[in-house]
């Protein structure tokens, strides 16, 4: 028994050593400061589009304020730690609530960052992906999934991950966010279009952003 947890462990300490080959590890993690900016630049993004605030787009009757969830951000962490740009292929499976949806973001420099330079930049990811509302209608999600996924009006769930690290050539940011449910569900539109009235879903209205409706208990999903 001792025999083969001792090779279980040594197999798994191979995979995780494999999973950033040829890097350095400089950072990993989202802080609490950054979980608050990330929960707050995505609810005010929808916030927006609920009260119609936004030129060409339609008031939602059914926005949902985003709370964290430690799943989904434990996974997003996961999958970000494989320092590969690409969608997990285990999303649909990867919680038994939900199926999940995810957006990812990367930057990166070739000179040596200053002191700030670990730092995680969630308001302008997240406002590069909102920002595909200008594609938004051309081939829909093909080329606005990441606007579509942050005003998913039954996206109320989210969890992000962040890693920093530098390959040969480049110091490198990722940016990995979950959402559930999932949303970019084709044939559906990305939200109800309306005024917003939350009692009609039986639902209470957000305390902290107006024209958002507040899930009452998250576990109930």
């Amino acid at each position: 028994m001792f025999l083969v947890i001792q090779i279980l462990f040594n197999a798994l300490l191979i995979r995780c050593a494999l999973a950033c080959p040829n890097s350095k590890l400089l950072w990993k993690g989202v802080t609490a400061e950054d979980k608050e900016i990330i929960l707050d630049v995505h609810n005010r993004y929808r916030q927006a589009i609920s009260l119609g605030r936004i030129r060409g787009q339609p008031s939602a009757t059914n926005m949902l304020e985003m709370t964290w969830d430690e799943e989904l951000a434990t996974m997003a962490q996961n999958w970000a730690n494989q320092c590969e740009f690409r969608h997990d292929p285990d999303l649909g499976t990867a919680s038994a609530r939900f199926p999940v949806g995810q957006n990812l973001a990367k930057s990166w420099s070739e000179p040596v960052p200053n002191q700030y330079g670990e730092s995680a930049e969630w308001a302008s990811q997240i406002r590069n992906w909102f920002n595909e509302l200008y594609l938004y209608g051309r081939n829909d999600y093909l080329n606005s999934g990441h606007f579509t996924q942050v005003i998913w009006g039954d996206s109320h769930l989210l969890g992000c991950g962040y890693l920093y690290y530098k390959n040969q050539r480049r110091y490198v940011k990722l940016y990995v966010c979950n959402y559930g449910p999932g949303g970019n569900i084709i044939g559906r539109p990305a939200y109800k279009k309306g005024p917003p009235v939350c009692e009609r879903r039986d639902l209470r209205p957000s305390s902290g952003y107006l024209g958002l409706c507040e899930v009452v208990d998250n576990a109930a999903d």
